[in-house]
C-alpha cells in the first residue's frame, strides 16, 4: 500500500474473486507458518506448553497483520491479485488506526462479542441477583435471542459480500476499510455471478436458520408454560416443582427458597419480609 503515490479519481472496488483469492492465499500463508512453528517448537521439546497458542490461527492472523497492513504494506494475498486496502469514498489509504481496528474486529469481534454476552448471562444468574424472576426470565431471552442471531448477521453480511462485493467482513464494514484494485487483469464476470448466486444461496440460509430458531423458540416457550401448569415450577429456577411456600402465597423449590432467605429474608417476587422460620413445606403437590 505504501507504494501506490497518486489515487486515480474514481476507485474501483475489487471484485469478490479477487478479494476472496487474496483472503484464501493469506489463510494459506499462515497455516503454513504455524506448521513451520510447531515443527520448531517440537524441535526444542517446548511444544506442550505453547499448544494453546499454536491450535489457534488468530495470534499468529495478528503478527501477520503486524509485518503487512500494520506497517502500510500489502499483504501476500493483496500483492498477488493486484488489490490495495483502501477508504473508496475518500480515495485515500486507510490510516494505522482504522486497520488496526479492522484487524481486531475481523480475528476477534464476534468471539470476545459472544464471550460478553455469556458473560451478563452469567452475572444475571448469579445466585445472589437483585433482580426479579420476571426480569431474570427476561434477560435470559434477550441474551440468548442475541447469541444466537449473531452467528446469523455475520452470515448474513458474508451473503451480501458474494453479492455486492463490499466489505469483505463485518468487521471491515465498521471500520469503513474496502479493497480497491490498482494492477493486474480483471476477473471475468462469469465468475461474479457465480459468487452472485453463492449470496443468494447464503441469505436463504440465514432465513431457514431464523425461522428455525422461532419455530424453536416458541416450542420452548410452550413447553415451559405447560410445565408450570401441570407441575408448579419454581419460580426461580424455573425448572425444578415448587413444593415450598412464602407467607405471601409464592412457591419455590426449597433449594432455590432457603439459599435466597439465607443471603436476604424476603420473598425473591413480591419483597414482603420472610422470615427463614415460616417457610411452608407443602406435601400434597
Amino acid at each position: 500500500m505504501g507504494t501506490v503515490k497518486k489515487w486515480p479519481s474514481k476507485l474501483k472496488c475489487a471484485s469478490q474473486a479477487e478479494i476472496l483469492r487474496s483472503h484464501q492465499r493469506d489463510d494459506d500463508f499462515v497455516k503454513h507458518l504455524r506448521q513451520k512453528l510447531s515443527e520448531t517448537l517440537q524441535n526444542f521439546g517446548v511444544h506442550r506448553t505453547f499448544f494453546q497458542c499454536i491450535q489457534s490461527d488468530i495470534p499468529l492472523k495478528l503478527v501477520y497483520f503486524v509485518f503487512t497492513s500494520g506497517m502500510g504494506n500489502q499483504t501476500l494475498g493483496e500483492e498477488y491479485t493486484g488489490i490495495v486496502q483502501a477508504n473508496l469514498e475518500a480515495r485515500k489509504v486507510p490510516t494505522l488506526t482504522v486497520r488496526i481496528l479492522a484487524a481486531i474486529l475481523e480475528c476477534l469481534g464476534e468471539r470476545m462479542l459472544l464471550k460478553l454476552l455469556g458473560q451478563c448471562q452469567m452475572y444475571v444468574n448469579r445466585p445472589h441477583s437483585q433482580l426479579t424472576p420476571t426480569a431474570i426470565t427476561f434477560f435470559n431471552t434477550f441474551l440468548t435471542k442475541l447469541r444466537t442471531m449473531i452467528p446469523i448477521i455475520v452470515l448474513f453480511h458474508k451473503g451480501l459480500f458474494y453479492i455486492y462485493g463490499r466489505y469483505y467482513s463485518l468487521g471491515r464494514r465498521i471500520a469503513g476499510l474496502d479493497h480497491t484494485k490498482v494492477h493486474g487483469p480483471r476477473p471475468v464476470d462469469t465468475v461474479s455471478w457465480g459468487l452472485k448466486l453463492l449470496g443468494i444461496a447464503t441469505l436463504i440460509q440465514c432465513l431457514l436458520r431464523t425461522w428455525q430458531y422461532s419455530i424453536t423458540q416458541d416450542s420452548s416457550i410452550t413447553s415451559v408454560s405447560n410445565t408450570k401448569c401441570n407441575s408448579h415450577s419454581c419460580q426461580l429456577c424455573l425448572e425444578a416443582t415448587a413444593t415450598t411456600a412464602t407467607l405471601c402465597g409464592h412457591l419455590f423449590c426449597w433449594t432455590c427458597l432457603s439459599e435466597w432467605l439465607r443471603v436476604k429474608p424476603q420473598c425473591p417476587y413480591c419483597r414482603e419480609h420472610v422470615p427463614p422460620s415460616r417457610i411452608i413445606h407443602l406435601m400434597n403437590l
